[in-house]
């Protein structure tokens, strides 16, 4: 089997009234912080998709080619799913949240237009994304947090499976940005750029449905200023060594288990290209 497995898979989709904000854990910042996640993603995935297809003839390299064939198609996975389950949490009503996700759609659709250097600004935004991602799902799937107890089974296995194919993926973006570009100094400040784009639509999000939700749920929905602080240390590590002038996702050590949560996944797909 490809390393880059294109799986098509089915969630049971928690309906509006069975939904509980605080889904991993039990936590507000751990759940907020992956509510926001997935409708960034929701967002952001078909414009990483729109971006990297329209390099895919000038790929010089037959395997490069192919594996961004795959990353393209696993992301329209992705984005379809966290759709999915994105309708609830909107259907349990944010006020303002459809604002904040109307700018950075129209953020985002901004990005595709531009002239000028636009191609590679866009194929640079999406380095930057995945090379922060990557790190990320290492950390949350070696955490166990998916896992938990007190973790939904549905949205446990949405981020679980999401988190796993970002870990397989992770060379291509930056594969096809050395492949068209290089430059050391453009691709550090576009990591800059986006994970900083990325993660101030999170925190927005995470603290808008958090005061919305202390009323409905009691205290244990607040995101307390303590909290936000470890918010904002939480990515200064990954941020800059995704920034290092020797940064390539090749040198990750990737563990053991992620083989077997790829099996496990590939077992559960209705389909596998």
């Amino acid at each position: 089997m490809h390393p880059i497995p294109v799986r098509t898979m089915k969630f049971d989709v928690p309906s509006a009234a069975d939904f509980h904000p605080l889904y991993i854990a039990g936590n507000s910042v751990l759940s907020y912080q992956h509510t926001a996640f997935g409708l960034y993603a929701a967002l952001v995935e078909p414009f990483v998709v729109k971006s990297l297809r329209r390099t895919l003839e000038r790929i010089r390299d037959d395997k490069l080619r192919e594996e961004l064939d795959r990353y393209c198609r696993q992301e329209s996975q992705h984005y379809q799913r966290h759709v999915d389950f994105n309708k609830v949490v909107l259907e349990h009503g944010y006020p303002g949240l459809e604002e904040r996700l109307a700018r950075l759609r129209a953020e985002l659709d901004g990005f595709l237009r531009d002239g000028g250097d636009q191609e590679r600004f866009c194929v640079g935004y999406t380095e930057g994304f995945e090379s922060y991602t990557t790190q990320f799902a290492l950390r949350m799937i070696e955490s166990g947090l998916y896992d938990h107890k007190r973790t939904h089974p549905a949205f446990g296995s949405l981020f679980k499976w999401h988190m796993l194919e970002e870990i397989e993926h992770r060379n291509v973006a930056f594969d096809v940005y050395q492949h068209l570009y290089g430059g050391y100094l453009y691709r550090v400040r576009m990591c800059w750029f986006t994970q900083g784009h990325m993660l101030r639509f999170q925190d927005e999000c995470a603290m808008l449905m958090s005061a919305i939700d202390v009323p409905r749920y009691g205290e244990r929905c607040r995101i307390t200023p303590r909290q936000r602080l470890q918010i904002a240390l939480f990515p200064v590590g990954m941020r800059l060594r995704s920034m290092l002038p020797g940064y390539s996702p090749h040198n990750y050590r990737v563990p053991d288990g992620i083989a077997r949560l790829s099996a496990q996944f590939t077992a559960l797909a209705e389909s596998v290209r």
